[in-house]
Parts: structure tokens; sequence; C-alpha cells
């Protein structure tokens, strides 16, 4: 075969696969334009409930700190409050029960600041008229909302009886014992990990471990540990090899690295371990920002860092609440 012959046949089997993956990464553009969360968000009445759970869930984290700054969040809550009074003018009528969870935390969280002896007057009115408006009495709120003790040693007692057990016992924890975990515990959590099922068996996950002023250094770099990042002494971040996945298969290392990744949270915890999930939910400049300073290839996507520590005796975490099945399945 001459070299025009071989320039022929290289660009007649490279050329159509790169128009696929344009294709594909054209039409994903599209439905993210349509369908993204920061697009028209209040005049999509799930866009809307899906932002306003997430920033519920930041005045749920702040709760379960080890030490959180008194009065901390007011600003925070005034807001979601606006945001959940528009609500109720746009989609009272189409889905009420959406509103529980929002509005018991914010409940919990003025029972919480007001019993640090801190003044806040204008959230409790704003509250109130809140209440007003959706017709809710204190009374009919969740009381599994806010903050939770927790305990070592139960979880140690239930974290491997059953799977059953093993789920409903863990939590995103954000406070840990001083002491480091165990290099073994680590390596036999990731060895347990290594069971997860991937898409024709690639098994394209990697990880990478850090320690102590590496990890710390990590954590505040993802930026989601915000008064905790000193708890994170040991991290691992979960990453999928790009490399695996053909042209039909943009998502994919996301999907086999999700899969994994919850995996090896499972694995920690049915060893005793705390953990918390970090997102690597970031834009481009971000992710090449942690890839280049933390040594890890550009070939491999990020996944989740997830922090890891030993359980102290007792510690709160956050207890949010979970919808009901009838709302997020769909028999067929």
């Amino acid at each position: 075969m001459n070299f025009k012959q071989k320039l022929a046949d290289k660009i007649s089997r490279t050329i159509p696969v790169r128009l696929n993956i344009l294709r594909e990464s054209y039409s994903f553009c599209k439905q993210l334009v349509k369908y993204n969360g920061s697009v028209n968000t209040n005049k999509n009445i799930k866009k809307m409930q899906y932002t306003l759970l997430r920033e519920n869930h930041v005045i749920e984290k702040g709760m379960s700190m080890k030490n959180p700054r008194k009065g901390f969040g007011q600003k925070k809550v005034k807001a979601l409050i606006l945001r959940l009074s528009e609500y109720t003018d746009k989609y009272y009528a189409t889905d009420k029960e959406f509103l529980l969870h929002p509005i018991s935390t914010i409940h919990q969280y003025i029972e919480y600041t007001k019993a640090n002896n801190v003044e806040i007057r204008e959230i409790e009115i704003l509250y109130n008229l809140l209440l007003d408006k959706t017709n809710y009495k204190e009374s009919e709120l969740f009381h599994s909302t806010g903050i939770k003790k927790a305990y070592k040693k139960e979880i140690l007692k239930n974290c491997n009886t059953t799977f059953e057990s093993l789920l409903k016992s863990r939590h995103s924890i954000r406070y840990f014992d001083s002491k480091s975990p165990s290099q073994s515990l680590i390596e036999k959590a990731l060895n347990l990990a290594q069971l997860t099922p991937s898409a024709c068996n690639r098994q394209a996950w990697h990880t990478h471990t850090f320690w102590n002023d590496k990890s710390i250094d990590l954590a505040k770099e993802q930026g989601g540990c915000k008064g905790f990042e000193n708890e994170i002494k040991c991290s691992i971040l979960v990453t999928a090899d790009m490399n695996a996945f053909l042209s039909y298969e943009i998502h994919q290392a996301y999907i086999d690295g999700g899969l994994y990744a919850m995996n090896l949270i499972n694995a920690l915890h049915s060893l005793g371990l705390g953990t918390i999930p970090l997102s690597c939910g970031f834009y481009d400049y971000k992710l090449n920002n942690i890839k280049k300073k933390f040594d890890i290839p550009s070939n491999e996507s990020l996944i989740v860092l997830i922090g890891i520590g030993n359980l102290k005796d007792e510690f709160n975490v956050a207890e949010s609440s979970r919808k009901p099945i009838s709302l997020t399945n769909q028999f067929h």
C-alpha cells in the first residue's frame, strides 16, 4: 500500500469517528441549553425545585458542622425564604407538598439559632409570612430535618449487619477523629470497590489517594467544604479514563466512575470509616487547575472527591428527608 492509499485509508477511518463525536457533543449542548437548571430556572417547576433543594441543603450542612459560626447563614436563609415565597406564588397549586421539606429546615434553623442566643427577628417575620402564605402550621412540618446526633457505637453495630442497615447507617460526615485512617483499611476498601460492574468489564476507574497536607490542600481547591477543610486528612479522588470509551459513549466515563465511587463509599463505611463525597461538578478551567496542581493525567475525568476519616464517638449529621419513590419511579 503506497502513501496515498495509506492516507486515504486513515482519513476514511478517522473522519467519520470525529464527526460522530462532534454530532454527539452538539446534541448534548442543545440538551444543556434547554434543560440545565441555570437556564430559565424559575420558569420551570422542576428546575426551581432542584435548585431550592440545593440551597436548602446548604443550611442543613451548616448546622452539621463541628463548630458552626454563631448566627451563620442568615443571608442565605433570607434568600431561600424569598425564593420559596416565589415558588408558592407560581407553583403552590401544582405541588404544595414540596414546600414541607425546606420550610421544615428553616424552622429547625430558627430554633437552632435562637438556642445559641442569636436574634434573627427579620428571618422569623419572613418565615411566618411564608407559613401564612402556604397555610402550613408548624405542627405539620417534618421533624426529621436539620441535624441529628449520630453515634460511632451504633454505626459500627449496623454498618455490617445487613445491606439495608449499611445504607441506613451511612451519613455524610463533616468532622472526624484527629487520627488519620490506616492505609490498610483504605487498601481493603479499594479492593472491595474493584468488584464494581463496568461497561464491558473495562474497569476504567482510577483513584488518587492523598494524605494530610496534600489532602487538605485538595479539599481547599475543591472548595465545597469551607469551614471543615482541615478535617479532610485523607481523601480519594475518583477519576475515569476517557481512553476507555468509544465515540457513542461520551458519558460512559461518568457512569462507570459514579458506580465505582458509590461502591467505594459503601466499602469505606462498611469498614467503619466516615466519608463525605465532594462534588467535581466544575467549569473546565477549574478541573484543569486541579489536574495540573495535583498531578492528575489529562485523560482522566474527575468524578468525585471522597473525604475520609475515623469516626468520633458522637457527632452531628445533616438529616435530609428523602423523596418517596412515587416521585422518583415510574412503573412501565
